[in-house]
């Protein structure tokens, strides 16, 4: 029997007791008719999966006892960053969610000139609420004890910050010269940039260029801006990864 596992953002001791805050407890109780005495698995963050047991059947808080834990190692040897253009609703949380699932390290969202998303801070703020709630959700269900960073809204002039000279830089054209298994990585660490719906623009592209990316072509067939990411990672799990 699968055993439901959660994300709880505190830190966890075998022998402990907690409660789950309402949304979760509401969750587990109401829709996944969990009852009491009912094991469940428990991860924040840390590396560890803890065995946990419900105490009660608290729609509002939810009490577990930590009975256990174990380490987990299931992380990838690559190191991923995605920088993703900045796209519409669904398709930006897909790129998120499978981007999280086929083992991506770090995300940052990039406004770009082609983005057909404007945000205002507040707006802003909600996406990025949403988006690591759903890479959350994604670490959950793929089973891995680390949620991965989904970084604040970048604009291509400030992204330099989030990586180094030294790591293996590209992004997708076309028209590209080099394919993906033409790059030899020199470490173990790789940013791949992903342009919005409308792709990017030759300023951008230079600008890319002029930060240390290579750029290549990934097959025949243009991708969409939420299959490329994930398409991409899956070829560089396998290439240099643990597929």
């Amino acid at each position: 029997m699968r055993i439901t596992r959660l994300y709880i953002a505190e830190k966890l001791s075998c022998g402990d007791k907690t409660q789950l805050d309402k949304n979760t407890s509401n969750h587990l109780v109401r829709v996944l008719r969990t009852r009491k005495n009912s094991p469940l698995i428990l991860f924040n963050g840390d590396g560890f999966d803890y065995l946990a047991v419900t105490l009660d059947e608290n729609t509002k808080k939810t009490t577990v006892l930590i009975e256990s834990r174990t380490r987990i190692d299931n992380e990838s040897n690559l190191s991923i960053t995605l920088i993703q253009g900045l796209s519409r609703q669904h398709r930006m949380e897909t790129s998120v969610q499978k981007s999280v699932e086929l083992g991506v390290n770090k995300i940052i969202p990039v406004l770009c000139q082609r983005s057909n998303l404007r945000l205002n801070p507040e707006k802003a703020s909600k996406k990025l609420s949403h988006w690591r709630n759903v890479a959350i959700s994604a670490s959950e269900q793929s089973g891995r004890c680390i949620v991965p960073e989904i970084t604040d809204i970048c604009t291509l002039e400030n992204i330099a910050q989030h990586f180094s000279d030294q790591e293996n830089k590209i992004t997708l054209q076309p028209d590209a010269e080099k394919s993906l298994n033409e790059i030899t990585p020199n470490d173990d660490s790789v940013v791949i940039f992903i342009g919005p719906e409308g792709g990017l623009n030759t300023g951008e592209l230079t600008a890319l260029k002029q930060l240390g990316f290579d750029t290549i072509r990934f097959g025949p067939r243009i991708l969409r801006t939420e299959t490329a990411g994930p398409a991409v990672i899956s070829a560089m799990q396998a290439l240099w990864g643990d597929f």
